[in-house]
């Protein structure tokens, strides 16, 4: 029961400017395991036993190639992260592997005329064990909430970015320069690509966000983790992300994924919880048909009776309603019977109830 357990949401959108949307997701909150042949031999390692992988690609290129790039991206990690983990891969290793054969997928598109200059990035997160394993190249973000902090964990691969790292642009104004959205790093722009890794340690109730820029250009980080925070789940923070960046002018595609985590242990106890309260159920459910179904002669004001469901009170209502007084006076059965008669004797149904009274009355 070590490790964590991922629940994710993601929404993307075409924006109010551009016609069509280039972005592309990717949430498996759970990896499934690549088929292998028969007799194949054991897997080695851990495998995608409680993996789970995320990706956000923001597509450049023409009309409709920067979304070639960009689907070309998320499948090659959606491909190739279970088999690599699977042959015994560390979750770096598989994942970065995974991103730059997505490079070379998409290089490989990007071959043909009409799609000649399409590039995506990919911002990626696998988590494994109690580590999210983050794999960056481009202007997409990953963050990190914990409590009511938030951290971007990655580095914009932008002119204005670098150039705010060497000193020449301040922070305040490489969100309006004229560079800021122009790649110095991109899938399908070399035939190598040079990939930040960075593994972050988990905490029971952290939260990862993916957001393209369109998002993040949008919404400040303090107002991201606000929105998160107070969101009902993950899916309506992700419409709130969204839809904030939209009414702010909706300029570009805008994409975001929340990823909540949590102790293993705490699906077990659902489970178990779960199980348990279906036996329940299951058992009210028998003992209601019961009730609903059973029969037995008893006394009511000094006469039998034909009574349904079954003797006895809880809390102070009683199990069974009264079908039928009999003209029978308790009287008339032996006084042998009439202490079985005071607390019931079944019967299976009305018809039977009459048949059991004729049968006492004819007892000594």
């Amino acid at each position: 029961m070590r490790g964590f357990t991922a629940r994710s949401a993601g929404v993307s959108e075409t924006g109010r400017v551009r016609e069509t949307n280039q972005d592309r997701i990717l949430l498996r909150d759970r990896l499934t395991p690549p088929s292998r042949p028969k007799g194949f031999g054991a897997r080695r390692g851990p495998g995608t036993r409680g993996a789970a992988l995320y990706a956000i690609a923001d597509g450049l290129g023409g009309h409709a190639a920067g979304g070639v790039a960009s689907t070309v991206a998320v499948e090659t990690l959606l491909r190739e992260v279970p088999g690599l983990l699977d042959r015994g891969l560390t979750p770096a290793e598989a994942l970065a592997l995974a991103v730059r054969r997505g490079n070379a997928d998409v290089n490989a598109q990007a071959a043909l005329p009409e799609r000649a200059g399409m590039a995506t990035t990919c911002t990626a997160a696998l988590i494994a064990g109690r580590t999210a394993v983050l794999a960056h190249v481009g202007d997409s973000r990953a963050y990190l909430m914990r409590g009511t902090e938030i951290r971007q964990l990655t580095v914009d691969h932008s002119v204005a970015a670098e150039m705010v790292r060497h000193g020449t642009l301040s922070p305040a104004a490489a969100g309006g320069h004229a560079q800021r959205h122009v790649l110095t790093r991109a899938l399908g722009t070399a035939a190598e690509v040079q990939v930040d890794v960075l593994a972050v340690p988990l905490r029971a109730g952290d939260t990862l966000l993916l957001a393209s820029d369109g998002v993040h250009s949008a919404v400040a980080p303090d107002e991201m983790a606000d929105i998160v925070r107070t969101a009902r789940d993950a899916a309506e923070g992700c419409r709130l992300l969204v839809g904030l960046a939209n009414a702010r002018g909706g300029t570009d595609n805008a994409s975001a994924i929340i990823v909540r985590v949590r102790p293993r242990w705490i699906d077990g106890v659902g489970r178990a919880f779960v199980t348990a309260a279906l036996a329940a159920f299951l058992a009210a459910g028998v003992a209601v048909y019961r009730v609903e179904h059973a029969y037995f002669l008893g006394v009511r004001a000094g006469r039998v009776a034909v009574m349904r469901g079954v003797p006895g009170e809880v809390l102070g209502v009683p199990l069974f309603t009264v079908v039928r007084v009999t003209g029978v006076p308790v009287t008339q059965i032996a006084p042998a019977y009439r202490a079985q008669l005071l607390q019931g004797i079944p019967a299976r149904d009305p018809a039977d109830a009459d048949v059991l009274l004729q049968d006492l009355l004819h007892r000594p």
